[in-house]
């Protein structure tokens, strides 16, 4: 995979390579990461299914020898501490997907679209389409009336502007963020006119 990729992706793809047994030691050594951070991860995925320990007899120490028994592709699974799937970001993983299918769409067209996967509203929508357009990603083709549902506005996805599969991600310290890329691509100055900021 491409862009930026964090700690969950990073043990992954190691946990997919590995052809023997291993143990959270041993891949906190392949990835240069905590001890801790590693076993966080490891965790979810055995509560999940995707690892299991060979025996019940840790080592010393108390690493236990685990192996993959699920591999569901190039992609982390995304599972809480809990071993449930991860519901945060699919809503806005559903309307860039359907924005790159579609090419053209309103607001209201994509939050109907996107939520046969996750309930996504018109004013949901709207926002995101918003900051596709401050970061150069959309451009408003058919200007009307704005406002939370966009009805009268249609927004088309910019040539050459679908950076990859990830959504660039609306952070909540204002700034837009391309997982694709692994840079920030927008930054919102708050005082600033709302269709104004600093595209990096």
């Amino acid at each position: 995979m491409n862009g930026l990729k964090d700690n969950r992706q990073r043990i992954w793809e190691v946990l997919r390579a590995e052809k023997r047994d291993f143990t959270a030691q041993h891949i906190a050594w392949m990835v240069d990461l905590d001890l801790e951070t590693v076993r966080y991860h490891l965790n979810a995925l055995k509560r999940a299914g995707y690892i299991e320990a060979v025996s019940t007899k840790p080592l010393r120490g108390g690493e236990q020898f685990l192996r993959l028994v699920k591999d569901c592709g190039v992609e982390a699974p995304s599972v809480t501490r809990k071993g449930t799937p991860r519901l945060s970001g699919l809503g806005t993983e559903a309307m860039w997907r359907t924005l790159r299918i579609l090419g053209e769409i309103s607001a209201e067209e994509l939050a109907e679209q996107a939520s046969a996967s996750v309930p996504t509203s018109p004013k949901t929508a709207y926002a995101y389409l918003l900051w596709l357009q401050r970061a150069g990603y959309v451009t408003a083709i058919a200007p009307g009336k704005s406002g939370p549902n966009g009805k009268c506005a249609r927004y088309r996805l910019l040539p050459g502007k679908y950076t990859g599969p990830k959504p660039p991600m609306v952070q909540r310290n204002g700034q837009l963020f391309d997982a694709n890329l692994g840079e920030v691509v927008y930054i919102h100055l708050p005082k600033a006119n709302p269709m104004e900021g600093a595209r990096v």
